[in-house]
């Protein structure tokens, strides 16, 4: 055997042994992942897809299960039918057509007041029609005018929110110039200021 044919088996030895070798690294690497998917694919079928411990249980506190919710915001019931309703609402539109929506329920609330004062009749319709009470009426405007929309907006702020900042008052008038004296300002005591109307209370009575 010559030299060359020795060395050329050599090299064919060494290149078996190299193609065993990483015949056998390639097969160890592609068992031990097929072990680990399948052993993975056994854990996910043992287990749900979704679990919660008795420890994790959302609970709810006695406090929390018996505290009442709030309540919501109530109106106001005025205690008057369609009729009153109608009546109230005209004549704001009569006393306040050029005020804003809360001046209009502000003669509203001045009606509701005299009803439940005691002082003066208690229905509506006896209220507007006292004598001298209101001049839209005795001067014949309440008879002209019809409620518009705010008027009704103005009886619906009231009755759905219960809104009240009359402060009681039972009497309002066209705020005098400075300096002006009326009967208001002379023998009332004056509460406060809404758009171009004055509202006023009763005195109170001194001790003598």
């Amino acid at each position: 055997m010559t030299i060359r044919e020795r060395r050329r088996r050599r090299r064919r030895r060494r290149l078996i042994k190299r193609l065993s070798a990483a015949g056998l690294i390639l097969f160890a690497v592609g068992a031990a992942t097929l072990a680990i998917l399948a052993a993975t694919n056994r854990q996910e079928a043992a287990e749900p897809p979704f679990s919660l411990s008795v420890g994790e249980m959302p609970t709810i506190s006695p406090e929390a299960a018996t505290e009442p919710t709030e309540a919501p915001q109530r109106g106001r019931d005025l205690g008057w039918n369609a009729s009153e309703e109608y009546i109230a609402v005209r004549m704001a539109m009569a006393e306040a057509e050029g005020e804003d929506t809360e001046g209009k329920a502000l003669v509203i609330l001045v009606i509701y007041n005299r009803t439940k004062s005691g002082k003066f009749p208690d229905t509506v319709k006896g209220v507007i029609s006292q004598r001298n009470a209101f001049t839209s009426y005795s001067n014949g405007r309440y008879e002209a005018v019809k409620p518009d929309a705010d008027c009704w907006a103005a009886l619906d702020l009231i009755q759905e929110t219960g809104w009240d900042e009359s402060q009681g008052a039972l009497y309002f008038e066209q705020t005098p110039e400075d300096g002006e004296s009326t009967w208001h300002s002379r023998n009332l005591e004056r509460l406060f200021i809404h758009g171009n109307h004055t509202f006023y209370t009763e005195k109170e009575a001194k001790d003598p």
